[in-house]
């Protein structure tokens, strides 16, 4: 009995010294605590998002990918989830677990301290917040582990449930770059978070145990395992029925593609990060979460890129087979070509309609024999046709790597059916913009962002050719001319005292038509007609009149601005252009709407600025000639649109750049083709041929389900029925009668007659028109 009190004694002194001791221990700690009201100030590295003109997250920047949101925005589904996978009892405990100590004390003296932990959601979050861990690896020490207990007690005392876990819900990092619940969501399943279904939260919630070990991209058989175990779990805590369990664990998971850089925002991103940079700081762009509105359409956008990509490929065709991309054999030929991958193929996914590297595995005359990381398909002359060769060894050879369009996929069979690629040399440039208020729609600058960097349709300056008419044309009508003003076209000679040298202009096709109309010469795109105004109006006005549309070029008073000898960048002349359709008022471009910060306050806000430019009726006038363009001008071929379209055509000397901006009474969109050194796109090249088929598919795109729109008529416009050959009025013995626009008061008063046709060298025996 003396020797049990003795015992008893005993352990109640050892029981005091080592309450002592820890009570000392916690004292010490205690001092060097961070204070827990840090945390009602505590403001994380958010990214900034960017939308487009419907709402749409079309991009963000970041040094992390994190989007806050609120307790009440996390699906019920999701946090059952999370609390399940990381600490069932924390509902109540209040700060640590102790059964959960108990355990992992047991394994890790038995095992080596550190290999299991008992971390409660709110020690997670005492770690995340006040303690420093290198590259989110901590350190695993007893003194860390006491500090991590004392934080958590005190972050329990002064937050709530809900507060702790929307704050770990927030700072948790997901992997693959993404923190918080809400960017995780949108990474993996492209998605917000309260449209998550119970399998994808069950995989959300898998992932803050070891983000990579349950990645679905980088360990998806792990990542299933884990979802079905907390699927399984949360019906065990009564979260979920075991039947809700079983269907979601048989639902396939369906990911966005990892890191899918949508290459269609690569040139409006790049702008976006360089306007807001320069005006709020990188810190603001990448860690202070801004929401940034902007005028881009990205579905637009993305018709844009595509229209881009395949028109300059079939441009870049017609130049001829250029050869394979390389060959991946070594000079032993030791290569297996069946086991062989191409860096390409990683991760890659075969769709129809796409674009891909291909290995050639052998090939004859009449047959070669591809392969695409686990698929197989073959090609003929036929899928080569564009080529212009029937015989496929004078193409490619074995262990080529080529280009391959994807028509066909069966995947069963693993076979694929394609045509024969290139990626072009050529490069090119589109931008459209709304003509009533200066918001660009869309902006692409080059065939590939990823290849280049260089945005031509703002940074390029390029010459414009038979493109900067209509701006010479419409001081032509201010001065008084009406499309019905009549010139001859005729060898033209003109001493210009600027260059001192006698200047020469020549029609594109070198010939001469006698008599033609105004109309005629820019529905035509008749140089002789464009020099003769230059000189009637003078260079140094029409200098002075042009940079009223905006155009900030060094323009110098030579007679070949008549003909588009000076550069300017695509943007300047699209919006140019948008003076026509907008009743003579010229919108300053711009692309962003506002942006806000993190807090939802107003940092800035687009105000838009109108300038007057042209009169209504004269911008009218001007529309109704470049409708004619679009009839049975130059660019003709727009006319199968059957809609109300105006625009011109342009083409430079030895075919250097190919151009073709048009218009709707709303939108105006602009097309250039070229090389980024002045070299020859390809013979015939012409704006028409080029540029023209680009503008179609888009504005096609563009015009889609919008109802029909005409352009307005100022009301002192009258429309006569004039002679399209001679300008004059029609009678029964005319031809080519119209109907004529004209400012009131200047319309003709004499009528066309068999004389005024032979003047016409082409009158009865019309020919096409020309650049």
């Amino acid at each position: 009995m003396i020797f049990i009190k003795r015992l008893i004694y005993i352990l109640i002194f050892l029981i005091a010294v080592l309450m002592g001791i820890l009570t000392g221990l916690l004292l010490v700690y205690q001092k060097n605590l961070p204070k827990i009201s840090a945390l009602e100030d505590y403001s994380p590295s958010i990214m900034s998002i960017v939308y487009d003109c419907n709402g749409n997250i079309i991009g963000e920047f970041a040094i992390e990918k994190r989007i806050p949101i609120s307790y009440n925005d996390i699906p019920s589904i999701l946090r059952y989830a999370i609390i399940t996978a990381e600490d069932r009892s924390f509902e109540k405990h209040w700060g640590i677990d102790l059964w959960g100590i108990l355990r992992a004390l047991k394994t890790n003296l038995f095992s080596g301290w550190g290999r299991e932990g008992a971390s409660t959601i709110t020690q997670q979050l005492a770690r995340m917040v006040f303690m420093k861990s290198n590259k989110g690896v901590y350190e695993k020490t007893i003194r860390r582990k006491i500090k991590e207990w004392l934080l958590s007690f005190q972050i329990e005392k002064n937050l709530t449930k809900e507060q702790i876990f929307t704050l770990y819900a927030n700072l948790h990092y997901f992997g693959h770059g993404a923190y918080g619940v809400e960017a995780a969501s949108l990474l993996y399943f492209g998605k917000r978070a309260k449209d998550l279904t119970l399998s994808e939260a069950a995989m959300i919630a898998a992932l803050p145990r070891s983000p990579s070990k349950y990645s679905p991209y980088l360990n998806p058989k792990n990542a299933v395992i884990r979802r079905n175990y907390i699927l399984d779990m949360m019906a065990q805590e009564g979260y979920i029925s075991k039947e809700e369990a079983e269907r979601a664990k048989k639902e396939p998971v369906i990911l966005q593609p990892l890191h899918s850089n949508d290459e269609n925002i690569g040139y409006i991103m790049e702008e976006i990060r360089k306007y807001v940079e320069q005006k709020f700081g990188t810190t603001n762009l990448y860690q202070n979460g801004l929401k940034i509105y902007t005028t881009f359409d990205i579905n637009l956008q993305r018709v844009a890129q595509n229209a881009l990509k395949n028109g300059l490929r079939e441009v870049d065709k017609r130049r001829g087979w250029r050869g394979a991309k390389y060959n991946v054999l070594d000079e032993k030929n030791k290569i297996n070509l069946e086991t062989y991958n191409i860096n390409t193929w990683q991760r890659l996914s075969l769709k129809e309609g796409k674009i891909y590297d291909a290995l050639v595995l052998d090939v004859s005359k009449d047959l070669a024999s591809l392969r695409i990381k686990d698929f197989r398909g073959i090609l003929t002359p036929e899928e080569a046709k564009w080529t212009g060769r029937k015989d496929l060894t004078r193409l490619f050879k074995k262990g080529d790597v080529i280009e391959v369009r994807i028509e066909r996929i069966d995947y069963e069979n693993k076979t694929f059916k394609g045509f024969l690629e290139q990626e072009p040399e050529v490069q090119g440039a589109v931008l459209g913009l709304n003509a009533k208020t200066g918001e660009i729609k869309v902006m692409v600058g080059g065939y590939s962002f990823d290849e280049s960097q260089f945005n031509r349709a703002v940074q390029a300056k390029r010459q414009t050719g038979s493109a900067i008419k209509p701006l010479i044309y419409s001081l032509a009508i201010e001065s008084g001319m009406t499309p019905s003003s009549q010139f001859i076209d005729e060898p033209y000679f003109y001493f210009d005292k600027w260059i001192n040298e006698i200047w020469s202009p020549q029609n594109f096709d070198h010939k001469y038509r006698g008599l033609v109309t105004l109309r005629r010469g820019l529905e035509e795109s008749i140089n002789i007609v464009t020099a003769k105004l230059v000189e009637i109006l003078t260079p140094e006005r029409v200098v002075q009149h042009i940079k009223k549309f905006g155009i900030t070029a060094d323009l110098k008073p030579y007679m070949s601005i008549s003909l588009g000898a000076f550069e300017i960048p695509l943007l300047e002349l699209v919006s140019a252009y948008s003076v026509f359709p907008n009743q003579g008022i010229r919108m300053k471009p711009y692309f962003i709407v506002r942006i806000e910060d993190r807090e939802g306050n107003l940092l800035e806000e687009n105000r838009r600025e109108a300038y007057e430019v042209l009169s209504p009726s004269v911008a009218y006038i001007m529309t109704n000639l470049m409708r004619g363009v679009v009839l049975r001008g130059t660019a003709a071929r727009a006319s199968s649109l059957k809609r109300p379209l105006a625009g011109k055509t342009g083409t430079c000397d030895e075919y250097t750049d190919a151009w073709f901006i048009g218009f709707d009474p709303s939108f105006v969109l602009g097309v250039w083709v070229g090389h980024d050194v002045k070299r020859s796109i390809g013979p015939n090249e012409t704006g028409a041929r080029a540029a023209l088929p680009i503008w179609m598919e888009i504005m096609k795109e563009y015009l889609k389900d919008k109802p029909v729109e005409d352009f307005p008529v100022p009301p002192d416009i009258v429309f006569l029925k004039v002679d399209r050959m001679t300008g004059l009025l029609a009678t029964p013995f005319c031809s080519h009668v119209i109907e004529e626009a004209f400012i009131a008061g200047t319309e003709p008063t004499r009528y066309c007659s068999e004389e005024e046709h032979f003047k016409v060298h082409d009158y009865y025996g019309k020919e096409s028109p020309h650049e």
